[in-house]
């Protein structure tokens, strides 16, 4: 018995946040903290003096976690129950190192097929023990988890057509370099079945967006456009971005018609490119439609939410973080739509403050409570 105590007694081991006093980062730690009141959280980059007042707000610690190090993880007084990676990993150091450690691992930033298949290779070569969680898709895999949700609805899906609401002015972190840079390259969507070469910022047509206005959207390469195709059975997958502003998409299409973009991610280009694409706004709405379609019907999930990408990027993280946290994904590589839980993952965001919409669903989920009686 004695024993028995004295185990329950040993804290748990921490969620190690690498990059998380950033613009997802401080979201994320702020979301877990109301989520997980006792649950250890250590934030981790290459400078976490700039989160340490966050560590003290939130009841958590800092340490120093250097990606471009080869082992980034051997710093660290003891290992932590699960890393979550909220920055990129160019050199795959952090996730081959929580491969080798054992540790689970769910990183939001590697997308696009040379980062996918990159990893693939390494986990090929360690054969992991842990899991391997692969949160890359839009919105950290928000666009993946509701995908999920809308086609369990329908039971099979013939299609599915995304809509990602987005605004110029939003507050952008260091590595949204990371997706405007794949915006110059071919990319392979599924069409009918069959990989597709598609050019970003073509395609474009009307869609209805999250506020219920209709835009111009225009493809953009995503994660979930290479794996949803595969892990939920549906032949035709298409993801397209609308800007609030929409002269600021026509301008974008025509630097893509121009070969401006592709000459942008020249190194000499580097101040262009960021001046164009890494300067952050003050803050704005942003939103997410993923309609799914068979012989039969459509369904469709809106979500909309006025804090912004940064804020809705961060849901997505937390239920990565929770998914590694829980020990229950199988070893090696998965994707966050392969082990979505809907009821749960819509509770979550609504709880969050962000709108949820279903429309074509037979039952709403999880219930919308009965208000309460006052006197």
């Amino acid at each position: 018995m004695a024993a028995r105590a004295k185990r329950a007694a040993v804290a748990p081991q921490p969620l190690l946040i690498v990059g998380g006093y950033g613009v997802v980062g401080e979201h994320v730690a702020r979301t877990l903290r109301r989520r997980h009141p006792e649950l250890p959280i250590v934030l981790a980059g290459r400078n976490p003096e700039q989160g340490r007042a966050l560590a003290a707000e939130i009841g958590a610690t800092t340490a120093v976690v250097d990606v471009r190090a080869e082992r980034p993880l051997g710093s660290l007084a003891e290992p932590p129950a699960a890393v979550l990676a909220v920055v990129s990993d160019p050199g795959d150091h952090l996730i081959v190192d929580a491969m080798r450690r054992g540790i689970p691992i769910a990183d939001i930033n590697r997308a696009g097929h040379a980062g996918i298949l990159d990893v693939t290779v390494a986990v090929s070569m360690e054969r992991p023990t842990a899991p391997v969680l692969l949160s890359g898709a839009w919105y950290a895999g928000l666009n993946a988890l509701m995908a999920a949700a809308a086609v369990r609805e329908l039971g099979q899906a013939d299609r599915i057509e995304f809509a990602v609401l987005s605004s110029s002015d939003d507050k952008v972190g260091p590595d949204s370099w990371g997706f405007a840079e794949r915006l110059a390259w071919p990319y392979y969507g599924m069409r009918d079945g069959k990989r597709t070469p598609t050019h970003p910022l073509t395609g474009r047509r009307p869609m209805r967006c999250a506020d219920g206005n209709e835009r111009p959207a225009a493809l953009v390469s995503t994660l979930e456009q290479t794996t949803v195709p595969l892990t939920l059975g549906v032949p035709t997958v298409e993801t397209r971005i609308a800007l609030q502003s929409v002269p600021s998409l026509y301008a974008m299409i025509g630097l893509k018609r121009s070969g401006a973009l592709r000459a942008m991610t020249r190194p000499a280009l580097h101040g262009v490119r960021a001046a164009l694409f890494q300067s952050s706004g003050t803050g704005d709405f942003c939103g997410l439609t993923v309609t799914a379609h068979n012989a039969n019907r459509s369904v469709s999930i809106d979500l909309l939410d006025t804090r912004g990408q940064g804020h809705l990027s961060a849901m997505g993280a937390v239920r990565a973080a929770e998914r590694v946290l829980a020990r229950d994904l199988p070893p090696g590589i998965s994707f966050p739509e392969q082990s979505a839980e809907p009821e749960t993952d819509i509770e979550m965001l609504r709880q969050a403050g962000v709108v949820v919409r279903l429309t074509g669903f037979a039952k709403e989920f999880p219930p919308t409570p009965a208000p309460t009686a006052t006197a």
